[in-house]
């Protein structure tokens, strides 16, 4: 399965949301950067102008 980077349109909504954990991630055009990733899979807060194909991601847990 290949994973991607979208770009939010206003991150700070996705800071209380139950679907959003904090991720690490590493692009292939890119170094590591930490990212906010959504596990919904269908939010209205996406921009899909800019999507980014990712080589490598680690969710936290919450542990």
């Amino acid at each position: 399965m290949a994973y991607v980077v979208i770009r939010l349109l206003e991150p700070e909504l996705c800071l209380k949301c139950r679907f959003a954990r904090m991720a690490e991630v590493e692009g292939e055009n890119s170094g590591p950067q930490r990212i906010i990733c959504c596990l919904r899979r269908d939010c209205d807060n996406w921009d899909f102008e800019k999507v980014e194909v990712i080589r490598s991601i680690v969710i936290d847990d919450g542990s």
